[in-house]
């Protein structure tokens, strides 16, 4: 729609100080709507020109005053400008509160992320897992860091924002923060979800970002073989602290749970399935999907060895689950112990339960995706990938037992 505004400098005698000067104002109307606003400057009554709305004569004083005035102008026109492009009715109201930095056009880059995050924090560990929190609080923490590196600022407004904007901090986060492809795009994903909310919030009109892509990359899912847990579980460990996490760790790849949703695991998690027989169930803590999962005869011999544990009873755990970085320094020992040539992590446990405990074993990719508790079946995919160059690895080493085997001809 076609907004219409008008502006006037006046002076008003009534409000004459101790030194006979009286301020002057700029009244702004937008489409029939009036208001003013106080330039903060008053002068002598005598030297103000009513018909060029300006301070008469060419003194060091009146040029500074008139320069302030033609700054405030151009400061109104500006924020006119911005609104005018959204092609709505604009308020007078509107108008002063954006020249007075409160309008919803003033809304700035951390502003906007702060008010996610606190959002966030009043939902951890109810809607949002703890460690969803978290990272969010990791990319504010960038994203500081960023403004400060390259542009020498502390915040930015939502409205200058641009498609360079993004393409640097990505950059940024490559190289100077030394991320790598997939923990950058997630730190781009964050931000593109402040920009979305913004938009919701009408903070923003358009994204500046909707051009840039930055996909995730498919990543080769490292997995233990059958042969690998073997050694583990019956590998003698006379440490208690690394037989307790390799006794969790067994547990983990025999569930398939994430390290948080293992750590939560109480009586209430287990439950009698369809088949008379005990499964786990629960909402996962990441996405908040329901994830249930049978439990396997190892799986049930470990929770067995558990029950009277002081831990366990004490907080009302499964199992006696310490910290995910201390569980994970204690299973590099492991690995040592074991001659392990991968890296132990309890997100290995979780991959080699989708590759070597179901996927290799004719478990349909359906029902595999359904206890991970995944939201997408492509993410479950990822391990059927990996089964696939399982088998190929397997073939190719049948194919070279077959040629081995057959009779030599006679020439």
């Amino acid at each position: 729609m076609k907004n219409k505004i008008v502006t006037h400098f006046y002076v008003k005698e009534g409000k004459k100080d101790s030194n006979g000067e009286i301020p002057i104002y700029l009244r702004i109307t937008v489409n029939g709507e009036r208001a003013e606003i106080s330039t903060s400057r008053r002068i002598n009554p005598d030297n103000w020109d009513k018909a060029t709305e300006r301070v008469a004569g060419r003194s060091e004083s009146a040029r500074i005053i008139n320069s302030s005035l033609n700054n405030i102008l151009g400061k109104v026109e500006k924020q006119f400008s911005g609104l005018d492009v959204q092609d709505k009715r604009i308020s007078v109201d509107q108008l002063i509160s954006e020249l007075k930095g409160k309008g919803e056009n003033q809304m700035t880059l951390i502003q906007a992320y702060e008010y996610h995050l606190k959002n966030l924090e009043k939902l951890s560990g109810i809607d949002f897992a703890v460690t969803t929190v978290k990272k969010y609080g990791y990319t504010l923490n960038s994203l500081k860091r960023f403004l400060k590196t390259q542009y020498g600022i502390t915040d930015i407004r939502l409205r200058d924002l641009d498609h360079k904007f993004i393409e640097s901090y990505h950059t940024y986060l490559r190289t100077s923060e030394k991320l790598m492809h997939n923990s950058a795009a997630k730190s781009v994903k964050h931000l593109n979800r402040i920009i979305n909310i913004s938009i919701t919030n009408k903070w923003l009109q358009n994204n500046p970002f909707k051009d840039f892509t930055c996909n995730y990359v498919s990543l080769n899912r490292s997995y233990l073989t059958e042969e690998e847990i073997e050694s583990i579980q019956t590998k003698e460990i006379t440490i208690n602290r690394l037989a307790k996490v390799r006794d969790i760790f067994i547990f983990q790849i025999y569930t398939g749970l994430s390290y948080i949703d293992m750590a939560e695991l109480t009586n209430d998690s287990v439950e009698i399935g369809i088949d008379g027989k005990r499964w786990i169930v629960i909402n996962r803590k990441k996405t908040g999907v329901r994830s249930s999962i049978p439990i396997l005869p190892r799986a049930q011999e470990i929770l067995d060895k558990y029950k009277a544990d002081p831990i366990c009873l004490s907080e009302n755990k499964l199992l006696p689950v310490c910290t995910n970085q201390r569980m994970n320094g204690y299973l590099h020992e492991i690995e040592v112990l074991c001659d392990i040539k991968k890296n132990l992590t309890t997100h290995l446990a979780r991959h080699t339960f989708a590759t070597t405990i179901t996927l290799s074993h004719g478990v349909p990719i359906e029902t595999v995706s359904k206890m991970l508790g995944h939201t997408d079946l492509k993410t479950t995919q990822i391990y059927s990938k990996v089964v696939d160059r399982k088998i190929a690895d397997d073939m190719d080493r049948l194919f070279i037992k077959s040629e081995l085997k057959k009779p030599a001809t006679n020439c």
